[in-house]
Protein backbone atom coordinates (compact mmCIF):
# COMPACT_ATOMS: atom_id res chain seq x y z
CA UNK A 1 0.00 0.00 0.00
CA UNK A 2 1.55 3.40 -0.97
CA UNK A 3 0.47 6.55 -0.19
CA UNK A 4 -2.92 7.83 -0.58
CA UNK A 5 -5.40 10.49 -0.46
CA UNK A 6 -7.53 8.65 2.14
CA UNK A 7 -7.73 10.20 5.86
CA UNK A 8 -7.30 8.06 8.60
CA UNK A 9 -9.35 8.10 11.89
CA UNK A 10 -8.10 6.76 15.21
CA UNK A 11 -11.90 6.23 17.53
CA UNK A 12 -11.19 5.59 21.35
CA UNK A 13 -12.69 6.74 24.19
CA UNK A 14 -9.38 7.16 26.14
CA UNK A 15 -7.98 9.88 23.91
CA UNK A 16 -4.56 9.27 25.38
CA UNK A 17 -4.43 6.15 23.49
CA UNK A 18 -6.39 7.90 20.43
CA UNK A 19 -3.41 10.39 20.11
CA UNK A 20 -0.70 7.91 20.67
CA UNK A 21 -2.17 5.43 18.09
CA UNK A 22 -2.85 8.04 15.80
CA UNK A 23 1.05 8.56 15.90
CA UNK A 24 2.03 5.77 14.93
CA UNK A 25 0.08 5.17 11.64
CA UNK A 26 1.14 9.15 11.05
CA UNK A 27 5.07 7.37 11.27
CA UNK A 28 3.46 4.93 8.20
CA UNK A 29 3.37 7.91 5.81
CA UNK A 30 0.89 6.47 4.22
CA UNK A 31 -2.51 8.81 4.87
CA UNK A 32 -3.44 12.50 3.97
CA UNK A 33 -3.67 13.16 7.39
CA UNK A 34 -4.89 11.09 10.82
CA UNK A 35 -7.26 12.37 13.48
CA UNK A 36 -7.93 11.25 16.61
CA UNK A 37 -11.58 11.49 18.24
CA UNK A 38 -12.56 10.30 21.34
CA UNK A 39 -16.27 11.49 21.37
CA UNK A 40 -18.63 10.50 18.93
CA UNK A 41 -20.69 13.32 18.23
CA UNK A 42 -17.27 15.19 16.97
CA UNK A 43 -16.84 12.01 14.82
CA UNK A 44 -20.30 11.82 13.22
CA UNK A 45 -19.42 15.74 12.36
CA UNK A 46 -16.20 14.20 10.84
CA UNK A 47 -18.21 11.81 8.93
CA UNK A 48 -20.77 14.07 7.34
CA UNK A 49 -18.30 16.19 6.16
CA UNK A 50 -16.17 14.10 4.66
CA UNK A 51 -18.90 11.79 3.48
CA UNK A 52 -17.10 11.65 -0.30
CA UNK A 53 -13.89 11.12 0.78
CA UNK A 54 -12.19 7.49 1.70
CA UNK A 55 -11.60 7.25 5.54
CA UNK A 56 -9.41 4.14 7.10
CA UNK A 57 -11.22 4.04 10.44
CA UNK A 58 -9.43 2.45 13.15
CA UNK A 59 -12.52 1.81 15.74
CA UNK A 60 -11.70 0.70 19.48
CA UNK A 61 -14.15 -1.99 20.57
CA UNK A 62 -14.61 -1.00 24.13
CA UNK A 63 -15.96 2.59 24.22
CA UNK A 64 -17.76 4.32 27.21
CA UNK A 65 -20.43 2.15 28.59
CA UNK A 66 -20.99 0.37 25.16
CA UNK A 67 -19.42 -1.37 22.39
CA UNK A 68 -17.93 0.31 18.79
CA UNK A 69 -20.08 -2.41 17.11
CA UNK A 70 -23.09 -0.17 16.13
CA UNK A 71 -20.56 2.47 15.42
CA UNK A 72 -19.64 0.54 12.27
CA UNK A 73 -23.02 0.58 10.62
CA UNK A 74 -23.38 4.20 11.35
CA UNK A 75 -20.07 5.13 9.53
CA UNK A 76 -20.87 2.71 6.84
CA UNK A 77 -24.01 4.52 6.38
CA UNK A 78 -22.21 7.88 6.67
CA UNK A 79 -19.09 6.82 3.97
CA UNK A 80 -19.81 4.81 1.35
CA UNK A 81 -16.04 4.76 0.62
CA UNK A 82 -15.16 3.36 4.83
CA UNK A 83 -12.60 0.90 5.67
CA UNK A 84 -13.36 -0.39 9.11
CA UNK A 85 -9.90 -1.87 11.25
CA UNK A 86 -11.33 -2.63 15.04
CA UNK A 87 -8.57 -2.25 17.20
CA UNK A 88 -8.80 -3.90 20.86
CA UNK A 89 -7.72 -5.69 23.73
CA UNK A 90 -10.57 -7.98 23.90
CA UNK A 91 -10.12 -11.86 24.41
CA UNK A 92 -13.77 -13.38 24.84
CA UNK A 93 -14.24 -15.75 22.13
CA UNK A 94 -17.57 -14.79 21.59
CA UNK A 95 -17.29 -11.40 21.40
CA UNK A 96 -14.31 -11.55 18.61
CA UNK A 97 -16.35 -13.85 16.44
CA UNK A 98 -19.60 -11.15 16.90
CA UNK A 99 -16.95 -8.86 15.68
CA UNK A 100 -16.12 -10.37 12.84
CA UNK A 101 -19.72 -10.80 11.75
CA UNK A 102 -19.69 -7.28 10.94
CA UNK A 103 -16.85 -7.93 8.11
CA UNK A 104 -14.56 -5.55 9.22
CA UNK A 105 -11.81 -4.92 6.74
CA UNK A 106 -9.00 -5.40 9.16
CA UNK A 107 -9.17 -6.86 12.59
CA UNK A 108 -6.14 -6.22 15.45
CA UNK A 109 -4.79 -6.41 18.87
CA UNK A 110 -4.44 -2.92 20.76
CA UNK A 111 -1.02 -3.83 21.34
CA UNK A 112 -0.11 -4.06 17.56
CA UNK A 113 3.23 -2.47 16.32
CA UNK A 114 4.41 -0.71 13.76
CA UNK A 115 4.93 -3.84 10.98
CA UNK A 116 1.35 -5.51 12.34
CA UNK A 117 -0.38 -2.28 11.26
CA UNK A 118 1.64 -2.12 8.19
CA UNK A 119 1.10 -5.91 7.53
CA UNK A 120 -2.70 -5.27 8.13
CA UNK A 121 -3.25 -2.32 5.60
CA UNK A 122 -0.87 -3.79 2.54
CA UNK A 123 -3.12 -7.09 2.78
CA UNK A 124 -6.38 -4.36 3.06
CA UNK A 125 -4.87 -2.67 -0.10
CA UNK A 126 -4.86 -6.16 -2.10
CA UNK A 127 -8.39 -6.54 -0.97
CA UNK A 128 -7.83 -9.12 1.60
CA UNK A 129 -9.44 -9.13 4.89
CA UNK A 130 -6.96 -9.17 7.83
CA UNK A 131 -6.81 -10.39 11.16
CA UNK A 132 -3.92 -10.60 13.56
CA UNK A 133 -2.19 -13.76 14.87
CA UNK A 134 -3.05 -12.41 18.42
CA UNK A 135 -6.89 -12.62 17.68
CA UNK A 136 -6.93 -15.56 15.08
CA UNK A 137 -5.29 -17.76 18.30
CA UNK A 138 -7.73 -17.20 20.45
CA UNK A 139 -10.47 -17.80 17.73
CA UNK A 140 -9.02 -20.95 16.47
CA UNK A 141 -8.62 -22.60 20.29
CA UNK A 142 -11.83 -22.21 21.22
CA UNK A 143 -14.79 -24.72 20.38
CA UNK A 144 -16.94 -21.88 17.70
CA UNK A 145 -19.77 -23.92 17.09
CA UNK A 146 -20.41 -24.01 21.20
CA UNK A 147 -21.08 -20.64 20.53
CA UNK A 148 -24.51 -18.31 20.20
CA UNK A 149 -24.03 -16.08 17.85
CA UNK A 150 -25.70 -13.02 17.22
CA UNK A 151 -26.70 -11.42 13.79
CA UNK A 152 -24.58 -7.88 13.49
CA UNK A 153 -28.64 -6.11 13.57
CA UNK A 154 -29.72 -8.40 16.80
CA UNK A 155 -26.06 -7.03 18.10
CA UNK A 156 -27.20 -3.47 17.57
CA UNK A 157 -30.80 -4.05 18.58
CA UNK A 158 -28.96 -5.59 21.94
CA UNK A 159 -27.08 -2.51 22.23
CA UNK A 160 -30.13 0.18 22.03
CA UNK A 161 -31.76 -2.62 25.02
CA UNK A 162 -28.15 -1.91 27.17
CA UNK A 163 -29.30 1.60 27.05
CA UNK A 164 -32.31 1.17 28.51
CA UNK A 165 -34.16 1.99 25.15
CA UNK A 166 -37.34 0.85 24.91
CA UNK A 167 -39.07 -1.25 22.23
CA UNK A 168 -40.55 1.86 20.36
CA UNK A 169 -37.08 3.85 20.81
CA UNK A 170 -35.64 1.17 19.60
CA UNK A 171 -37.78 0.74 16.58
CA UNK A 172 -37.18 4.64 15.58
CA UNK A 173 -33.23 4.62 16.33
CA UNK A 174 -32.55 1.49 13.83
CA UNK A 175 -35.55 2.32 11.16
CA UNK A 176 -37.91 -0.66 11.73
CA UNK A 177 -40.73 -1.39 13.18
CA UNK A 178 -42.20 -2.33 16.35
CA UNK A 179 -42.65 -5.90 15.51
CA UNK A 180 -39.17 -6.54 14.03
CA UNK A 181 -37.77 -5.66 17.12
CA UNK A 182 -39.21 -7.74 18.91
CA UNK A 183 -38.85 -10.58 16.64
CA UNK A 184 -35.18 -9.86 17.41
CA UNK A 185 -35.41 -9.51 21.26
CA UNK A 186 -37.70 -12.89 20.64
CA UNK A 187 -34.93 -14.98 18.59
CA UNK A 188 -32.23 -13.58 20.45
CA UNK A 189 -33.59 -14.63 24.12
CA UNK A 190 -34.29 -17.91 22.05
CA UNK A 191 -30.92 -18.78 21.25
CA UNK A 192 -29.62 -18.24 24.60
CA UNK A 193 -32.48 -20.13 26.64
CA UNK A 194 -33.34 -16.93 28.57
CA UNK A 195 -36.83 -16.08 29.34
CA UNK A 196 -36.52 -11.78 30.18
CA UNK A 197 -34.54 -9.21 28.69
CA UNK A 198 -32.74 -8.96 31.98
CA UNK A 199 -31.76 -12.17 31.67
CA UNK A 200 -30.52 -11.59 27.84
CA UNK A 201 -28.69 -8.36 28.75
CA UNK A 202 -26.83 -10.34 31.64
CA UNK A 203 -25.75 -13.04 29.40
CA UNK A 204 -24.79 -10.70 27.19
CA UNK A 205 -22.21 -8.56 29.30
CA UNK A 206 -20.88 -12.51 30.83
CA UNK A 207 -19.91 -12.24 27.11
CA UNK A 208 -18.33 -8.83 26.59
CA UNK A 209 -21.30 -8.56 24.09
CA UNK A 210 -22.51 -5.46 25.17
Amino acid sequence: MGKTEALAIVFDHDLLFADSFSALIERLELFRSVHPFSEERELVHFLVRHSDTPIYLFLDYYLKNKNGLPLINEARRLNKHMTIIVISAVTSPMAITNILSYNPHGFISKSSGFNTILECLTAIGRGQQYISTAINDIVSNTELTRKILFTARELEVLQHFAHGLSIIQTADRTHLSKHTIVAHRRKMMAKVKVNSITELLSYAREHELI
